[in-house]
């Protein structure tokens, strides 16, 4: 999914989304590797059987799809790609559009062939189609959004000869890796809380306390999930670094600063509605998503506890967008590290302080993301600091010079007036 990011700073010519594209081909391969080995070798049973604690039925199907979405990943970076080169000619409409039309046509699919005898006779293929249907058609609106919105040739004849270094698979992967780490450590936070509480809740409450938090993640999410989007804001506004301190620019640091802080108060409010009124969340739960009362009962605290994501997730968006624009997004890096680590460790200690199952998944979250939070804060200071000094000392090179030159002036005139 972070090839976005790196599609929206770097790809200037049809030459630069070539090398992109590349990058993301060799990235795939290891990901097609993996998923082969998890469906085709022991490796699968240890990874899902043993480590997980399920049943034989539930470790087949669980690695056949992994098998059958492993060309997903390679289609859905091909999406991204395109969004971000999009994105970088200020196509969101395009965009948005193709994201809600993935939906769409998933609901559409499962709800057809949910009539079927697919149903019945093979279940996961239901959301396995709908998934490749979805993203075939996201796919599908944003090459048309490219062919229509995009001309490599005007901007080549404006910029490529400025560019001075032509773009390299070294540099794409120098700004994309750092960010797939962390995707990645955010990827692998809910496997891990989910087998951590599993084994800890013991046979009969882990299958419960999982379907908590299978209803919690995606539920929970829905009113601050879409701040993860800011972080394109500031490359998408302010192309050079030096915009930012344009007051004439039509969008300043200022404007994108209050519109981050507008984005969370229309979150945070969101969140307090939907999910902090016993009636308005067990009702949607109930109607809605036909969940039984007594699973909607113990899902209203932690979706409650999940609400402040919202803070840390809205402060590690803007860091990552500045970052994005100064193309110093190794120093992300570190917090991927720590998020893991905080959230091994939230799950170890919250269980002494009484707190349990899908609680305790998801306030180890939250840990976690207070953790790679502070992180990225101090990565991101010590950039503008470095930047700042830098600054600071070209400002002063050529007050030196005239200085030196002044010298030399008054040297000259006390000679001729000597002479």
């Amino acid at each position: 999914m972070e090839i976005k990011q790196a599609a929206l700073v770097l790809v200037q010519s049809r030459r630069d989304g070539l090398v992109t594209f590349g990058c993301l081909a060799g990235v795939y391969a290891s990901i097609l590797l993996f998923s082969l080995l998890i469906g085709f070798t022991k490796l699968g049973y240890y990874v899902v059987d043993k480590l997980h604690n399920v049943e034989a039925d539930v470790g087949i199907t669980t690695k056949q799809f992994i098998l059958y979405i492993c060309l997903y990943p390679l289609l859905d970076g091909t999406a991204w790609l395109l969004a971000g080169v999009l994105l970088r000619h200020k196509c969101s409409v395009t965009v948005g559009i193709a994201s809600v039309a993935d939906i769409f046509i998933q609901i559409g699919v499962v709800a057809g062939l949910l009539q079927t005898s697919l149903s019945f006779e093979k279940p996961i293929l239901i959301p396995i189609i709908a998934l490749y249907a979805g993203c075939l058609m996201r796919i599908c609106i944003l090459v048309g959004g490219f062919c229509k919105f995009v001309s490599w040739e005007d901007e080549n004849s404006t910029r490529f000869d400025e560019i001075r270094d032509r773009l390299s698979a070294r540099k794409v992967l120098g700004l994309w890796l750092p960010l797939a780490l962390v995707r990645s450590a955010q990827g692998i936070s809910r496997p891990i809380t989910n087998l951590i509480v599993a084994r800890s809740s013991g046979d009969e409450m882990a299958v419960k306390e999982l379907a908590v938090l299978t209803l919690v993640y995606p539920v929970g999410r829905v009113s601050w999930g879409w701040l993860n989007e800011l972080k394109t804001v500031v490359p998408a506004f302010l192309k050079e670094p030096e915009d930012s301190r344009n007051q004439a620019s039509q969008v300043t640091a200022r404007h994108i600063r209050i519109f981050t802080v507008c984005c969370l108060a229309f979150a945070m409010t969101l969140s307090f509605v939907v999910l902090w009124i016993p009636a308005v969340l067990t009702s949607f739960l109930t109607t809605v998503l036909n969940i039984q009362p007594w699973l909607a009962e113990l899902c209203i605290v932690p979706m409650r506890i999940f609400t402040f994501c919202a803070i840390p997730v809205t402060i590690r968006a803007y860091v990552t967008s500045w970052l994005l624009l100064y193309k110093q997004t190794k120093f992300l890096a570190p917090s991927a590290v720590l998020r893991v680590a905080v959230l091994i460790l939230a799950l170890i200690v919250l269980p002494f302080c009484g707190v349990h199952g899908a609680s305790q998944g998801i306030g180890a979250l939250l840990a976690s993301f207070c953790g790679e939070v502070v992180t990225a804060v101090i990565g991101y200071l010590y950039v503008e600091h470095k930047r700042k000094k830098k600054r600071a000392e070209e400002e002063m090179i050529p007050i030196m010079e005239n200085v030196d030159g002044d010298k030399d002036n008054h040297k000259t005139n006390m000679l001729q007036n000597e002479d």
